[in-house]
């Protein structure tokens, strides 16, 4: 067996071992980092880059689903995976869904992942006990829990109003110099409304709004365009840094 195909052997077969030995307790991180191994496996080509699924099945065993099955831990896997679809620079098709599944059959801190492209469909909560899913259009969050996902960042870093900082996920977001924007910028070469950022296929798109000075995107004038990670959004003399946080 040459080293390459040892190595792969070891990170497939050792490395779970070792997890189902010495790993008590399914960790969070790990519910995490099976889902995005799910979601690169998953991805295909499509007219404008990647798609991924939409879709995303956990199954634990009783014990795990009963430690970390929760509002929150649901939400926080919702967050890793729209930070992962921006960090791959692919899209997603359709609404997000969770749903988290306890298995007799696995042992305590192992977890399987599956996904699949699912259509839009109006969706009834499941009725088995043992199932949990993520709806978040009939979900009523408590006081306590964020209403807003929030997985990248602007930040200013050049201009009037350097290190001005916005936290943000799917809400459309404003930016200029009016004061009902969501960013308000006090550059005199920014218009009132100068751009906007809005949700699309699980990506940011920043479209200019019709600005007297326009919009530029790493030095090129844009009308519209999807975010990068690490783009830099120029408006008037000001310059942001957009990031996933």
């Amino acid at each position: 067996m040459g080293i390459s195909k040892w190595e792969s052997f070891l990170g497939n077969h050792i490395e779970g071992f070792f997890n189902r030995k010495f790993h008590s307790a399914l960790e969070p991180a790990e519910v995490e980092k099976q889902i995005v191994r799910e979601l690169l496996v998953r991805k295909k080509k499509d007219g404008d880059g990647s798609v991924v699924p939409n879709a995303y099945a956990v199954y634990m065993s009783v014990p795990d689903y009963q430690r970390l099955c929760s509002r929150r831990f649901m939400d926080d896997l919702h967050t890793a995976i729209e930070r992962e679809v921006i960090r791959q620079e692919c899209f997603m098709d359709n609404k997000l869904q969770l749903h988290i599944e306890k298995d007799a059959d696995l042992t305590e801190g192992v977890c399987e992942v599956r996904s699949l492209f699912q259509e839009e469909t109006q969706r009834e909560e499941c009725k088995e006990e043992n199932t949990i899913v993520l709806d978040r259009s009939k979900f009523k969050p408590p006081l306590n829990l964020p209403v807003e996902h929030k997985f990248v960042s602007l930040t200013v870093i050049r201009g009037d109003d350097l290190d001005a900082y916005l936290e943000f996920g799917e809400k459309k977001i404003y930016l200029g110099r009016r004061e009902k924007n969501d960013f308000i910028l006090t550059d005199v070469n920014a218009s009132r409304l100068h751009a906007y950022i809005a949700f699309e296929r699980h990506r940011h798109r920043l479209y200019d709004a019709k600005s007297l000075n326009g919009t530029y995107i790493n030095g090129k004038r844009v009308e519209s365009v999807y975010l990068r990670a690490g783009d830099e959004i120029k408006i008037g003399n000001t310059v942001l840094l957009y990031e996933v946080i």
